[in-house]
């Protein structure tokens, strides 16, 4: 097998030890249902469509990772309490697509009013998943198809695996909290991703049991002027002894011509991993996200190290008449 493919390949089957963690964006404030399923339809008129993509580590001829997430909200109004439906696609492929892990979830979240004034909020919500794995096999390169015609696929192997696709079902859950002022505003979450903890693995004698992931998330906003204001948000996410931190913000910068609602520039730090400054443009209706990420690792003394992420989130149907505080497209 080539270097590189038995390098992933490996990652892809060790079992002991296990640090392996769910796919993450940079942009995880515009992707709700895989941030915490209770922010499913927060914030959301009638319905909100999201779509993110990042390619990680892009350059090669190989891409190692591309990861595609779409998602459609639906906000209906009970009482004086709102109910959030969702659905989501996921797609994560690894090493030009030799390991694809795909994931259809539903979600659905009750956001509770505790006052009177709509100042707090309580939120919770329940996730269900499919997932579906495929280990395509046929591009595996092995030294024993190594030959003095270069590799040929047509020799046997002699390392077959044995467990190509898996198919599991699964459940997430959370709580979310958010108060708004009408000048600031504050927010917190927890979620527990893999509740049911199912099998994965690619031979039959070594399969595991997916590690729980715990994330937590915390936030607030401040208007800083007329029509700007600033918006901090940090998650922590910890799923088979590893964990990632990231904490940063966005200033978004009012604009009054009519079509856009602000210019938001922003930058974040996922500590031992990366540093990448956000850049968006928002009207009423959607929001457009760019970010580019500068590794910080270890992995920084390789090639081809880059990663970029694009965003969009669109409301559409019908619109408040009156607005939350700290209203926008998504909340940060």
């Amino acid at each position: 097998m080539k270097p590189g493919r038995f390098l992933l390949f490996c990652c892809c089957l060790i079992t002991t030890g296990l640090k392996a963690q769910d796919p993450h964006f940079s942009q995880y404030f515009t992707s709700p249902m895989t941030l915490n399923p209770a922010i499913t339809g927060q914030g959301v008129d009638d319905w909100r469509m999201g779509i993110n993509a990042r390619s990680q580590w892009w350059g090669e001829a190989i891409k190692p990772y591309y990861t595609l997430t779409t998602s459609l909200e639906k906000s209906i109004v009970v009482g004086n309490n709102n109910l959030g439906l969702g659905g989501s696609v996921l797609s994560d492929q690894s090493n030009g697509g030799i390991l694809k892990n795909n994931y259809f979830s539903f979600s659905t979240a009750y956001h509770l009013k505790l006052d009177n004034l709509d100042r707090h909020t309580l939120s919770a919500g329940l996730m269900g998943t499919y997932a579906n794995r495929i280990l395509d096999a046929t591009k595996f390169l092995y030294q024993s198809q190594l030959g003095s015609m270069g590799f040929q696929r047509d020799l046997p192997p002699n390392d077959a695996v044995n467990i190509q696709k898996n198919r599991y079902l699964d459940v997430s859950g959370g709580l979310y909290y958010n108060y708004n002022r009408d000048n600031y505003g504050i927010s917190a979450g927890a979620a527990i991703f893999h509740a049911a903890r199912p099998s994965e693995g690619a031979y039959n004698n070594s399969e595991y049991k997916i590690p729980r992931k715990l994330s937590l998330q915390a936030g607030g906003w401040i208007n800083s002027g007329t029509a700007n204001s600033f918006h901090l948000s940090t998650i922590a996410d910890f799923q088979g002894g590893n964990s990632i931190y990231t904490v940063g913000g966005i200033y978004k910068i009012g604009m009054d011509d009519g079509l856009l609602h602000s210019i938001n520039v922003g930058l974040w730090e996922r500590f031992g991993d990366a540093l990448y400054p956000y850049f968006g443009v928002e009207t009423s209706r959607w929001i457009a996200g760019l970010t580019y990420d500068y590794v910080q690792s270890d992995l920084k003394n390789f090639q081809s190290v880059q990663s970029m992420e694009l965003s969009f989130v669109w409301q559409f149907g019908k619109k408040r008449s009156s607005p939350t505080a700290g209203s926008s497209v998504f909340k940060y």
